[in-house]
């Protein structure tokens, strides 16, 4: 523990003892403080470098050096300061503990004066800085992801520029094209290269053509680090549920179909369902992957304890199929409660008067918004409601089994069933063959998604089509966005596809 001390009169600015006597100069931030060229930040900032007398560091030191490790650590203001206060290490690299006296005093000062230094200015000469100390010193791009948190991913971005830079021809074949090959054959700058690349608006037509024709012609793939240590964004898009199914695959095919079109990458998490560690791994995601913005999945999607830890780190979020608003958050869907109806009116019309349904997941909102919707539609049919004929499930093939099991067993049973999604539906499919059920001859049976299962088995099962893919790639476009201005509520429109699981009733 650092021993502070008592100032000794006559020394105003001193308050203990000097801090390379105390600390480890193999440190990464010592290493980094010895190696950074102050004069030019300070003039970089506008802050004047010659104050004070002989070896004492200027003010402006004082002030860029917090700037810097407010990037450097992703800190609010009032904590750098804490810290600050507390940390040998962060005083030796804002110039030893000079002004420890005069910050505790003047802290105020010090945070509107840090408050006006531009973040974006900050973070560029935060890489600059690391850049060349990495490059002129014994510093390692590894000791400073050590650090953790911002460290740890502006390390990555630089070890993914300086691999972009340095890439070395394939032992085999010929190698990969770089930005600086994008850039000579265009006959632009490599920054020019980075605004088309990153779909930045102040470039000519004509040289967003060129640029666009040479990455076309050398078959370019953009480093996604080296994009974001350009563009301030990670290009990277985190997917997470709960539960795997179709459903979530052909979400999963949508967003990868737009990400690849938007130049972006896809990460598909599971995340666990008990609170505490699912807040750990949201955590650990977000800080480990710095993603551009993260898709929720039902029932993740109404998850409060997932989408407050996801605002807390400001990450963006789009929900889909939500069946709780939120204001202030993207969502989009379909109307699930409308499109049950629908399909229950659907069997209606064909004549069926004893309509089963099974439920699904109970957590999943939109499981009792389609509930709500085969009941309306009995209700206005004059039809009266059955509680033998619904059944639970958990929107999966097992729960489908099983709900087609206590369906199909009742003395007077259902002359269709509609099931909460196509998983539970193809398993009512499976167990009819064990009862010799004929379909649709003696049983109609309907789904709802549209997802691959409801195309695969035989006989092709009717469904409400809700247009998965498409949601997902709405979520995407969002993201990519960022519509700030106005929260998008995207309402897709569904559709009743009819194929040949569902019949009239036999007379």
């Amino acid at each position: 523990m650092v021993s502070r001390g008592r100032p000794q009169k006559g020394s105003a600015h001193q308050a203990g003892p000097r801090l390379d006597g105390i600390i480890d100069t193999g440190h990464a931030l010592a290493k980094l403080s010895t190696t950074i060229d102050w004069r030019a930040l300070e003039g970089r900032f506008g802050h004047a470098s010659t104050e004070g007398g002989g070896d004492r560091p200027s003010r402006a030191r004082l002030l860029v050096g917090l700037a810097i490790l407010k990037q450097l650590f992703d800190l609010p203001d009032d904590e750098l300061c804490d810290r600050w206060i507390e940390n040998p290490y962060y005083q030796y690299f804002c110039g030893e503990q000079f002004f420890r006296r005069d910050f505790v005093m003047g802290r105020g000062a010090a945070l509107r004066g840090l408050r006006r230094m531009e973040s974006d200015k900050v973070r560029g000469a935060l890489r600059e800085s690391l850049a060349a100390a990495v490059g002129r010193s014994s510093l390692k791009l590894s000791e400073i992801a050590r650090l953790g948190g911002a460290a740890a991913q502006l390390s990555k971005e630089l070890a993914a520029e300086r691999s972009e830079r340095r890439r070395p021809a394939a032992a085999e074949g010929p190698r990969s094209a770089s930005i600086y090959d994008v850039a000579k054959r265009a006959g632009v700058s490599i920054k020019t290269v980075s605004l088309v690349i990153n779909r930045q608006p102040n470039v000519s037509p004509q040289t967003r053509a060129a640029v666009l024709a040479a990455i076309d012609a050398l078959s370019y793939r953009p480093n996604v680090f080296a994009r974001g240590l350009a563009s301030e964004r990670s290009y990277l898009i985190g997917m997470l549920y709960e539960t795997p199914g179709s459903y979530i695959a052909d979400l999963q095919q949508g967003a990868l179909a737009m990400c690849r079109q938007e130049g972006y990458h896809l990460i598909v998490e599971l995340l666990p369902q008990e609170e505490t560690r699912l807040r750990q791994r949201v955590r650990a995601l977000v800080g480990e992957s710095a993603l551009h913005g993260v898709i929720l999945t039902p029932p993740l999607c109404d998850s409060t304890v997932l989408i407050d830890e996801l605002a807390r780190t400001q990450t963006p979020m789009v929900r889909i199929a939500p069946g709780i608003r939120m204001d202030g958050h993207a969502s989009v869907g379909i109307d699930e409660r409308r499109a049950a109806h629908e399909m229950t009116a659907y069997l209606i019309g064909l004549g069926h008067r004893r309509i089963g349904f099974i439920k699904g997941h109970p957590e999943h909102v939109a499981s009792h918004a389609r509930f709500e919707g085969y009941r309306g539609a009995l209700s206005e049919a004059g039809i009266p409601f059955t509680e033998e004929f619904c059944a639970a499930g958990m929107f999966s093939y097992q729960s489908g089994l099983e709900a087609g099991e206590q369906l199909l067993g009742l003395k007077n049973r259902p002359t269709a069933i509609f099931a909460g999604n196509d998983d539970m539906a193809a398993g009512v499919l499976a167990v009819s063959q064990r009862f010799n059920i004929r379909i649709p001859d003696q049983l109609s049976l309907a789904g709802f998604d549209d997802s691959l299962v409801a195309q695969v088995v035989w006989p092709r099962l009717t469904t409400c089509r809700q247009p998965i893919r498409e949601m997902a790639a709405a979520a995407v476009s969002i993201l990519v966005q960022r519509e700030r201005d106005t929260v998008p509520e995207r309402q897709l429109d569904h559709e009743i596809v009819v194929r040949e699981s569902t019949a009239p009733p036999a007379p």
